[in-house]
């Protein structure tokens, strides 16, 4: 009887998702930039507050050291058990308005059943999703046993220092299980990789441009070492999210065109994957290719500096979210949702590396067209994560 209950209670809460509220909440979070770097939340964070308040969902705003703002709110009894909704509330820069179409990049105007805008998919859109849930649960007049939290973070996209990494140093994330919103395309996301950034300073020998012979060019030292990066690779590869991979992304050497360049350096993205958890064995094969390049090229110096480590991070496929995430979107998609992995970092990883909490990334819209101009989410997606939300926060929570 109480399962059946509970299952009327979801059917019931999905049927008050408001599709014309989910792209209004979606547009009026667009429309406050979060750029980050080169803002603040402070503008989305008070949208997202007004929203809550109006849900009578108890908003409050915990800020960091530097006073970046993150949005917690909550729904349902208090009690256990207890879920968590995690989305960040930055985006990235939006580049040049020119790039976007009729609009611009905070406009949220709908083109061809899409919802066009920074931050569209990743991740106001999710949080959209999230909020029109949260209205539905409380049009439905249902009184949760246990309680659903949002927890609208800062700063995901500087790696979550000023977020949700300040939420799990306060004492903040210990719910019973947690959704992370990042686009998935509705699949449940299990796993994501970490990463590892380095810094490959190349030490040369500087000389006149014109007797070239007498320094030892420290750009060429590098380009040598960049043509073999993939030889640093392990022949490992999970089964949600692949190989490890690695990208030479930033670039400086030189100081005229006149002179031997004595140093060059370049910042590298090595993205680790689950079962990777020893940095010093990640930046092993780095140093074995500057010794073998020596064993040709006596004059190279290359040092590897790890600046920057996030581990990677996987959930039990078993859990109980995960089972719920499943059956919600199979029922408002009518296809069983894949189990998948995430190529980015979220900050699911501190739900479940840190907290040690079940978790699932699940939400609407694809990462590939994430961080793009004419970011994009599907409208039909966008409700029907809402639907889902609102399912899972009803079966999770009981009533």
């Amino acid at each position: 009887m109480v399962e059946e209950s509970v299952s009327r209670a979801a059917d019931a809460a999905a049927a008050e998702v408001d599709a014309d509220e989910v792209l209004r909440f979606a547009r009026a979070l667009i429309a406050a930039p979060s750029e980050n770097p080169g803002g603040t939340e402070d503008e989305v964070a008070a949208v997202a507050t007004e929203i809550l308040e109006a849900l009578d969902a108890s908003p409050r705003t915990i800020r960091s050291d530097a006073g970046r703002p993150s949005v917690l709110a909550a729904i349902g009894s208090g009690a256990r058990p207890r879920l968590a909704w995690n989305g960040h509330l930055d985006v990235v820069p939006a580049g040049s308005p020119d790039t976007w179409r009729a609009g611009g990049p905070w406009a949220g105007e709908v083109i061809d059943g899409r919802l066009v805008g920074r931050g569209a998919a990743d991740m106001k859109g999710p949080i959209a999703a999230a909020l029109a849930a949260t209205a539905a649960i409380r049009r439905a007049g249902i009184e949760l046993a246990g309680t659903f939290e949002l927890h609208l973070a800062a700063d995901e996209e500087l790696a979550g220092i000023h977020g949700t990494q300040v939420l799990w140093d306060r004492g903040l994330l210990d719910q019973d299980a947690a959704i992370v919103g990042e686009p998935s395309e509705l699949q449940v996301g299990l796993a994501e990789r970490g990463g590892a950034w380095f810094t490959a300073t190349a030490f040369g020998t500087a000389a006149h441009g014109s007797t070239p012979h007498l320094g030892v060019n420290a750009i060429t030292a590098m380009s040598r070492f960049l043509l073999r990066l993939p030889d640093v690779l392990p022949d490992i590869e999970h089964p949600l999210v692949g190989r490890p991979t690695v990208n030479a992304a930033l670039i400086q050497g030189g100081s005229a065109p006149n002179v031997v360049p004595d140093r060059c350096s370049v910042d590298i993205d090595r993205r680790v994957i689950p079962g990777e958890t020893d940095p010093e064995q990640v930046r092993a094969p780095f140093l074995a290719l500057v010794d073998s390049l020596r064993q040709t090229h006596p004059d190279l110096r290359i040092e590897i500096e790890l600046r920057e480590w996030t581990d990677a991070a996987e959930a039990p496929a078993g859990s109980a979210i995960a089972a719920l995430a499943r059956e919600a979107i199979e029922q408002e998609t009518g296809a069983r949702p894949s189990d998948v992995g995430f190529t980015g970092i979220t900050d699911a990883r501190f739900y479940i590396n840190a907290a040690k909490i079940p978790a699932v990334i699940l939400g609407p819209g694809s990462l590939s067209v994430a961080h793009t101009a004419d970011e994009s989410v599907p409208v039909a997606e966008l409700v029907a994560a809402a639907r889902a939300y609102a399912r899972i926060a009803v079966g999770f929570c009981g009533v």
